[in-house]
């Protein structure tokens, strides 16, 4: 059984189409990011298998179960969204924020029991975080920010996570950083991760199939590899693109016309 399954999933806002028949399985422990140009419906899609966007038509499911017959509890339970721009409240300690996650399990006006700590503690162990627990959330730099709010997003104990341009606004280390300690939740952990990136290059060097979308269409669905190196690839961005071999990885170079 597949962690992910999109079945002709069509989402429109009002008259216009966003995302188009689109038919996906993610297999559970793998990853999987959608890339595209601006305007191709990556977040739409995202969004509507995290459960934020209702389908017009079409069903999406989480190993198994139809997301369109969840309570907001349940579907917290099962796939988890860590989305590009977060709100993040101000006042609250690291600690606090991150235990959020656990919401989904002891209810809002239930205190979080034993095991509720216990699952924080690791996780703020595995991401580093725990010399910041008594941090306000608005004192942390750019990059302990985006831990935070995948930290919060790792305590729901789903299987899914799904991310929304995870790396936006880091450096290059820490845009490393941040998916290097993806990486590892997928080899680790068994997670399965369903994301949206800009950067070709790290999108094909961290994940093991990649979805070509354009006009909320599915143009190519392959392994990583293969996708990078398609003539689809450069189509899609109306550009020519050099894919050069550095140290067996793949750099994405666009080329000037």
């Amino acid at each position: 059984m597949s962690a992910v399954d999109v079945e002709a999933l069509t989402v429109k806002a009002g008259s216009k189409t966003l995302v188009s028949n689109v038919t996906l399985a993610v297999e559970a422990g793998t990853w999987c990011t959608v890339v595209g140009p601006n305007g191709a419906g990556k977040t739409t899609l995202v969004e509507t298998i995290a459960g934020l966007r209702k389908a017009s038509h079409g069903s999406v499911s989480i190993s198994g179960h139809p997301l369109a017959e969840m309570h907001e509890r349940e579907r917290a339970q099962r796939v988890a969204l860590v989305p590009q721009h977060p709100v993040i409240p101000s006042g609250m300690s690291v600690d606090d924020y991150v235990a959020l996650g656990r919401v989904a399990y002891h209810g809002l006006f239930r205190p979080p029991g034993a095991n509720d700590r216990s699952i924080v503690e690791s996780v703020l162990e595995r991401l580093s975080l725990v010399d910041f627990r008594e941090r306000d959330v608005m004192t942390l730099s750019g990059g302990e920010r985006q831990r935070m709010v995948l930290a919060r997003a790792l305590v729901q104990s789903t299987a899914v996570i799904v991310l929304d341009e995870p790396i936006t606004g880091l450096d290059m280390r820490h845009q490393m950083d941040m998916l290097e300690l993806l990486k590892s939740e997928v080899a680790q952990c068994g997670l399965t991760v369903v994301a949206t990136l800009h950067d070709l290059t790290l999108a094909g060097q961290f994940a093991d199939r990649l979805v070509l979308l354009d006009r909320g269409e599915v143009v190519l669905d392959g392994a990583a590899g293969d996708v990078i190196r398609s003539d689809e690839l450069a189509q899609c961005y109306a550009m020519k693109l050099r894919v050069v071999d550095v140290d067996g990885a793949d750099v994405v170079v666009p080329v000037r016309q």
